[in-house]
This record gives C-alpha cells, structure tokens and sequence, in this order.
C-alpha cells in the first residue's frame, strides 16, 4: 500500500509522510508534477497528495495519470492546522486500504473473465 507526496518539501510534507507511515502506508515523494507523471505508473500508489497547489495543466496530468492507475489525488493546504491534518491523513490512509484491497480482488490487469454465454454467436445472423 502506498501513497505519492507531490509538492516541495517542507513542514507540510514531512507531517503528511510521518501519518502516512504511523499508518503503514509507504510513501513515495515526487517534488514536481513531472516527476509524479513519470513514476505513477511504476508505483501505483492508492492516494497522490498534492502538497500546495499546482497549474492546471500540471494538475490535468496528474489526475489523469491517477485515474489510470487507479489512485485518488487529494489536494492538501500547507497552512492547515494539526488536527484537521491528522484526520485527513488518518481518512486518506483508510481510503488507500480500502483501494489497496479492492485492487487486490480484482486480480492483475487484463485477467477479468468474460461473462456471457458460452455459445457462439453470429452477429452477422441477421443481416
């Protein structure tokens, strides 16, 4: 299970990481967008962490790449206080199990079985 920090490091950043792993959630940090884009598809995390705030099309692409790896991207203020941090972290944690297991269960990419009949069809019957 793992979670990506995108953002400068900073006071922000270390809180979020030190949650993450009081959680046993490994974190992998990215400091710009680019790198980010680059190392979701390899690691795959369950949650990116935007520390701070992003360009649009800076934030498109990491969204996109979430997306398609299956991650949720969660936009965190710098300048929150302590106790809401630590609930976010502790929310954000337990989504990410939550996702890890249900990535689990669905077995690995392209192995989903084909429901239907076992007959074949023609589909060019009628015409």
């Amino acid at each position: 299970m793992s979670a990506m920090l995108v953002g400068p490091d900073g006071d922000a950043a270390d809180k979020v990481a030190a949650g993450f792993e009081h959680a046993f959630v490994r974190v992998v940090r990215a400091r710009s967008s680019a790198a980010a884009c680059e190392s979701l598809p390899v690691t795959m995390p369950q949650i990116v962490v935007v520390i701070g705030t992003l360009r649009a099309d800076e934030r498109d692409s990491i969204a996109d790449r979430a997306t398609a790896v299956g991650a949720l991207v969660l936009d965190v203020d710098p300048e929150l206080d302590e106790e809401t941090l630590a609930e976010l972290i502790s929310r954000a944690a337990s989504a990410a199990l939550t996702r890890k297991i249900m990535r689990d269960d669905s077995g690995p990419a392209g192995a989903a079985e084909m429901d239907g009949p076992d007959e074949d069809i023609d589909i060019d019957e009628q015409w």
